[in-house]
């Protein structure tokens, strides 16, 4: 019956022909940040990003700039302005996939425009995925650009919120059907659950999958195979994103909190409280970082203890993503930054973006959606 409903309330893209319009990259008026006005000195900006330089020179077997006019770097014999050069732009081998370097920094690349209102971003090594939740359309688009491609498109109440990716599984919560879907590029999908009232954020393992309904103030868990919806948690706080690791469920509260659980049940452990309207979260093996409305981007140690403010006095920071270096974030004046995960400067990598929320990270770029500007965008990190 479930599986039943959602086919009659959603066009699948393997079902008829795909919606694809022609893609041209091109950048926007959006600008990205050179690291030279991202400040200096030990633990600044422009400290990180010269460091960062620095070793992509030193992978090139450059040596630096010796030869070569003043202003210009040596990268692999050939003299070049890492200022402006877009193929080493900032370091040797910085490549900014066609877009202009600016101030030792790549714009950004417009990967898909036209949406009405994308929320959040996911990536795998060939495929970019976001929500559009007035759009009422999960959308793909190659990762080295090309056509998109809608995977689902439904009728009104259709909303998804939120994606996410384990292995060849497409994970998302939908706050008007009220449903949380398991989907496939084969076009293959199952509801796991139904009767959840706007469910929100969504995070998965091999196992299980996990989401916050914000208006039930509940944390709630399913087999990826199906079967009994399990809560998590009771009596939250309007709970917000959440994160997952081998261990523990990892949630934000906009009241204010940091929870974790246990997967398998147990106690609930309060990491942080007394927070400005917390809203996304990632963790990592050692730390929980969010973000928080108010203006801040925080750390704490998983295992609770004391918090660290990575940036202050941002405006209205939005998602949150880390890798083995940085934590990355959207923030609402229309910048995405990173800060290393020990602490520092904070680095703007682009400015001029309208509302930018979703984020997402592969090896070697960072994605995220311009909620407010309909565009999918991509940057060299």
């Amino acid at each position: 019956m479930k599986r039943f409903f959602l086919m009659s309330t959603l066009t699948l893209a393997v079902a008829c022909n795909p919606e694809v319009r022609d893609f041209t990259a091109s950048s926007t008026n959006a600008t990205s940040a050179g690291t030279s006005g991202s400040g200096g000195g030990a633990g600044g900006g422009g400290g990180e990003g010269a460091t960062a330089s620095a070793a992509v020179s030193a992978s090139a077997g450059t040596g630096g700039s010796s030869g070569c006019d003043e202003g210009q770097t040596s990268c692999s014999g050939v003299c070049v302005d890492t200022s402006s050069d877009p193929e080493h732009c900032g370091a040797c081998k910085h490549y900014c996939l066609g877009q202009p370097c600016v101030q030792s920094r790549c714009e950004p690349l417009v990967l898909a425009s036209g949406g009405v209102e994308p929320l959040d971003v996911a990536v795998d090594d060939a495929v970019v995925y976001w929500v559009d939740s007035v759009a009422r359309k999960v959308m793909t688009v190659p990762v080295g650009g090309g056509n998109t491609a809608f995977l689902f498109e439904g009728d009104p109440p259709f909303s998804p919120r939120s994606i996410t990716l384990v292995g060849d599984s497409i994970y998302f919560t939908d706050s008007g059907l009220e449903i949380i879907v398991r989907a496939s590029l084969d076009g293959d999908f199952d509801i796991l659950a139904d009767g959840q009232t706007y469910p929100l954020g969504i995070a998965a393992d091999a196992a299980n999958v996990y989401w916050t309904s914000q208006d039930q103030g509940t944390v709630m868990k399913v087999s990826v195979d199906g079967g009994e919806v399990v809560a998590v948690a009771t009596g939250q706080d309007s709970p917000r994103g959440i994160a997952v690791d081998a261990t523990h469920v990892y949630w934000v509260n906009e009241g204010g909190s940091v929870m974790k659980a246990p997967i398998a049940g147990g106690e609930l452990v309060m990491i942080a409280d007394g927070q400005a309207k917390p809203r996304d979260i990632a963790v990592d093996a050692e730390s929980v970082y969010w973000t928080n409305d108010g203006g801040t981007v925080v750390k704490a140690p998983i295992a609770g203890g004391e918090l660290v403010a990575l940036a202050a006095e941002q405006r209205n920071p939005r998602n949150i993503a880390i890798d083995a270096v940085h934590v990355y974030w959207t923030n609402d004046d229309g910048t995405v930054k990173r800060v290393p995960l020990g602490g520092g400067q904070p680095e703007t990598l682009a400015r001029g973006q309208d509302h930018p929320l979703g984020i997402t990270l592969d090896a070697e770029h960072v994605y995220w959606t311009n909620s407010a500007g309909g565009t999918v965008m991509k940057l060299p990190k």
